[in-house]
């Protein structure tokens, strides 16, 4: 990697969350395993409060050197509003928003950059004070989408907003809540930049991930969206065809106290 680009992965959890196990030490050990400038880190609010998020921000800087920037975040949700998720990236001081409209004042204050999560989960809509106040969409979190393609109903969302607010941009998340299961998607930032988390606000950077790379913008015309729409139906039939075998295979061994051995290309 040239000295003017650095690699990084956002929306990754660590054992400050309690459905991750990793460890801070561990994540850093992860980013220098596979050539990683930074983390960005994004730990459910709800499992932290003022005092551990401030332990949390202190771990954060004693594990970041010259090799390996972990940047602390928070994934925050919303009594009411299922599916809406929303990451602080390289929040500085505690924040307990109860709305997104609490979020996206408290958020600009204290984070330096906002992404609306995995759309797919809020059915593809965001209130509109998150539509006016937030800086990113995550376009492909491997996760949900899987590793192998992005999701086009939120490139779709991303280019309604931008619409308004073309300073919003589009992003790649892990959602890494295990990092034995690296799905490989990352952003390249201008390392001209000083700060990662600055480059991604300032949309000096490159979504990457196994099979495409996007810009931040994905100015992607109809004809290329209708065709990653049809690339992602067949591969959604493929894994709903290798879910419903895997239960059928599942049914006997279960039976006869044994794991089934199939899984579906979420866990790939």
């Amino acid at each position: 990697m040239s000295a003017d680009r650095r690699t990084g992965v956002i929306h990754v959890h660590s054992d400050y969350s309690r459905d991750s196990g990793d460890s801070l030490e561990r994540l850093r050990e992860f980013a220098l395993e596979h050539g990683l400038a930074f983390i960005g880190l994004t730990d459910h609010a709800e499992d932290l409060g003022p005092e551990r998020f401030d332990a949390y921000v202190r771990h954060c800087r004693s594990v970041s050197d010259a090799q390996v920037r972990v940047v602390p975040g928070l994934e925050f949700r919303f009594e009411g509003l299922p599916g809406l998720h929303l990451l602080a990236l390289g929040l500085t001081r505690w924040v307990a928003p109860r709305t997104p409209d609490e979020f996206i004042v408290e958020a600009r204050e204290a984070a330096m950059f906002t992404i609306a999560a995995h759309p797919v989960l809020a059915g593809y809509r965001l209130p509109p004070v998150v539509a006016n106040g937030i800086d990113a969409i995550e376009v492909w979190n491997a996760s949900y989408n899987t590793r192998y393609l992005p999701d086009p109903r939120a490139i779709r969302l991303l280019h309604a907003v931008r619409r308004t607010r073309p300073e919003v941009v589009g992003t790649v998340g892990l959602d890494q809540h295990d990092s034995h299961n690296y799905r490989q998607t990352r952003v390249v930032v201008d390392g001209t930049h000083p700060d990662p988390v600055g480059a991604l606000k300032a949309g000096r950077f490159t979504n990457a991930g196994r099979t495409m790379t996007l810009g931040p913008t994905v100015e992607w015309g109809p004809v290329r969206l209708g065709a990653l729409s049809l690339a992602r139906w067949a591969l959604d039939r493929v894994e709903r065809l290798q879910e419903r075998l895997a239960r059928r295979i599942a049914r006997p061994q279960h039976s006869e106290g044994r794991r089934p051995a199939a899984r579906s290309l979420r866990s790939l």
